[in-house]
């Protein structure tokens, strides 16, 4: 296994931190499965409702890029699905990032709000790039993330609606 592996399994099993910004939901009837549970293809869905969350928190959110002209790209998403969630049940999904220099990393952690079980956990890679203009059109990936973004990643943060930010300002 090479460092770099050993990393990413490391990551897959550690629990959020303290400073993960995270959000609460409840599994619709339309997330069910023929089984009546959620189907883990779900789980993406929620991974991306909680890298928003995060997003925002640090504006690098999609309106935070546009007068940056600057864009992210998903390259790479895992997942490791533990327990599945039932129709009704309310779940937390924790985001916090695992690098920021070449590529920015979120990792994600989804419990079960009633048992306190995990039920999943995933990745995502994303690199930045700077975008000519607004919508579609060709863009230039950067191979390192721009000064602007690590200063909101490792800079305070803003309250999010409907998300629990620890030390928000």
């Amino acid at each position: 296994m090479t460092s770099r592996e050993h990393k990413e399994a490391k990551e897959m099993r550690q629990r959020a931190p303290e400073g993960a910004v995270s959000v609460e939901l409840e599994v619709p009837f339309h997330d069910l499965d023929p089984l009546f549970v959620a189907w883990h293809g779900w789980n993406y869905k929620y991974f991306e409702i909680a890298r928003t969350a995060l997003f925002r928190a640090h504006r690098i959110d999609a309106v935070d890029m546009i007068p940056l002209n600057l864009g992210f790209y998903v390259v790479e998403t895992r997942a490791r699905h533990i327990r599945p969630l039932r129709y009704g049940e309310r779940f937390r999904v924790a985001a916090w990032f695992t690098e920021h220099e070449s590529r920015v990393g979120v990792a994600y952690e989804v419990t079960s709000v009633k048992e306190g079980h995990r039920i999943a956990r995933g990745k995502t890679t994303l690199v930045t790039t700077l975008r000519k203009k607004h919508g579609p059109g060709e863009d230039e990936m950067l191979f390192e993330t721009p000064a602007v973004l690590v200063e909101r990643i490792l800079g305070p943060r803003v309250p999010v609606e409907g998300a629990s930010v620890p030390g928000a300002t």
